[in-house]
């Protein structure tokens, strides 16, 4: 056994033996890759550890003598009890104070709606068009894949007016009726998943009396609920951290993103810098502990490789 595990090793470094140049490459690529994490986790350093500051020394790390990476010697804990209870803007139309806690829940039924509609749609959309031969397939196919090329800020104004004239924009109703669209990026991803689902399973089912909706949702469906989920959890970490769509259609309804946008704006009228440090940190463990849960399946199901299973 012994022997034949040396072997096994030993043809595995023989195959995956780098020539010269390959190595450059590789050290280059990991280079940048090593700089570029670096300035990622020193900006958390910089958020994290002045968020436990007090106003006036936040203040002082600034000044000339200061040092901005110098760790708190006093650890205020308090402040991310004032990120929920201080943290918030007014509302242009309504004029109510909107806080942390309710862009939280802004954030959590914008994700659900988006990322679960989005998911579903296209699902129902990828296993019709790459399942099922009818006249128009080639043409829905085609429209769906030009609708990625279209750069967002081409259709904006065309989109601001349309939702205005539906009287859905600033309502969740634009929420649940976007997100049914079924094409983009989950769309191409998944009509490759159910297009390499062999049909025998199809088959299997009508021969025993079952539906095409039989078909659907108790065999194709559950054998792609993993790539599924990995899109899932990609589509939820975007959805937390877009600003740009709440703050354009809904801003009477602020998520996270957006919320902590407005925030940053009236800095002159907050002046708590880290409170508002604070209530950053608070915004980005949700999606931090959301990705250490699900990097396996992400992984797995966004690597491309030569075999199968």
């Amino acid at each position: 056994m012994g022997g034949y595990m040396k072997k096994r090793n030993k043809e595995s470094s023989i195959l995956f033996k780098r020539s010269g140049r390959e190595k450059i490459i590789f050290g280059i690529v990991f280079a940048f890759m090593v700089i570029y994490s670096f300035t990622m986790l020193y900006a958390l350093f910089f958020l994290i550890t002045n968020s436990f500051e007090s106003r006036l020394g936040y203040l002082d790390k600034l000044s000339s003598e200061g040092n901005p990476f110098a760790l708190p010697e006093v650890w205020h804990w308090e402040n991310y009890a004032k990120a929920f209870g201080e943290l918030s803007f007014t509302s242009v139309n309504t004029g109510k104070e909107l806080g942390l806690g309710v862009m939280f829940l802004n954030s959590i039924w914008y994700i659900g709606f988006t990322v679960g509609g989005g998911i579903l749609a296209s699902a129902f959309m990828a296993y019709a068009l790459s399942k099922y031969k009818f006249k128009a397939n080639g043409f829905i196919y085609g429209v769906a894949i030009f609708s990625m090329t279209i750069p967002v800020v081409g259709n904006m104004g065309a989109s601001f007016k349309l939702m205005s004239d539906l009287n859905i924009y600033n309502t969740p109703w634009y929420v649940i009726l976007t997100c049914f669209s079924g094409t983009g990026f989950n769309f191409l991803i998944l009509y490759g998943v159910f297009k390499n689902i062999s049909w025998s399973y199809a088959e299997a089912v009508f021969v025993d009396g079952g539906g095409h909706f039989t078909v659907f949702f108790r065999i194709m469906l559950p054998q792609a609920f993993t790539p599924m989920l990995a899109l899932a959890v990609v589509a939820a970490i975007g959805c937390w951290n877009d600003y740009m769509t709440p703050l354009l259609y809904l801003p009477d309804f602020p998520t996270v993103a957006s919320g902590i946008y407005q925030i940053d704006l009236e800095f002159s009228r907050i002046g708590d810098i880290p409170a508002t440090f604070a209530g950053l940190v608070i915004s980005i463990l949700p999606m931090l502990v959301l990705y250490a849960a699900c990097s396996d399946i992400i992984m797995k199901n966004f690597t491309m490789g030569g075999l199968k299973g």
